[in-house]
């Protein structure tokens, strides 16, 4: 949460696919204005009082639970892994319509694609992971829907190293 905080100095965030809302608690800690939507009914039951009554139950790709750019930065951690092809390309679609400029993505990519349009359903790591994409087309999808490619910001956020992190600026910025 303070690397979010120095990196892109949100006052509103979105943490899309939030489970029971850790992240929101700590950037709520912050001092950070912070919502969140998942799909389980479970998140708002064990989240912390502080922020269970800022998550919003529903799916990723709905259009209709946040306003456009009510945001200053929509994070996605964990999430993309575990729709479809068409689910990711729904919810790349209502990130970036949903952020006014920055979208924090983390996810597991395809280890070896063949080619851009290529994507696996194994299941070596975990069995809800049906779709791992390759990272220049997750990358392209966000391109074609405005926003460009922050690899320096990248870079400071993959604090891991294990290179599944994307950073992308609303273009027109």
């Amino acid at each position: 949460p303070f690397l979010i905080k120095e990196v892109f100095q949100p006052t509103r965030v979105l943490d899309l696919g939030c489970g029971p809302g850790a992240l929101m608690h700590l950037l709520w800690e912050l001092g950070i204005d912070v919502d969140g939507i998942d799909f389980a009914q479970s998140s708002k039951e064990l989240a912390t009082l502080q922020v269970r009554d800022r998550i919003t139950v529903g799916q990723v790709a709905d259009t209709t639970l946040k306003p456009d750019k009510a945001y200053d930065l929509v994070v996605c951690r964990e999430v993309l892994e575990h729709l479809t092809v068409l689910q990711v390309r729904q919810a790349v679609a209502n990130m970036t319509r949903m952020t006014s400029k920055y979208i924090y993505v983390t996810t597991r990519f395809h280890p070896n694609p063949a080619s851009l349009l290529d994507f696996t359903t194994q299941f070596d790591v975990d069995p809800s992971h049906i779709t791992l994409l390759n990272k220049d087309m997750l990358r392209l999808l966000f391109v074609l829907e405005g926003c460009r490619s922050r690899p320096d910001l990248e870079t400071r956020m993959d604090w891991g190293h294990k290179g599944r992190v994307l950073i992308l600026e609303k273009a027109g910025r």
